[in-house]
């Protein structure tokens, strides 16, 4: 499933998207995850638009949902 997360103030960097493909996995199975670092909030708005329009859902690392 394709999915991705924000997060903002992690060390220097303003806004982290990690964004998972569905296809992409580490050796051990697991997801990997892709990051994108960004600025300000304008450029960070449209990448994850455009994520969206790809196909990809919002998810958390903090909560999950009861139906997975």
């Amino acid at each position: 499933m394709k999915q991705f997360n924000i997060m903002c103030g992690i060390g220097k960097a303003k806004y982290l998207v990690n964004f998972y493909d569905g296809i992409k996995k580490h050796n051990d199975g697991s997801p990997f995850f892709d990051l994108r670092i960004f600025k300000n909030k304008k450029k960070l708005g449209m990448f994850t638009n455009n994520l969206r329009k790809e196909g990809y859902i919002e998810k958390s690392f903090y909560f999950t949902e009861a139906t997975e």
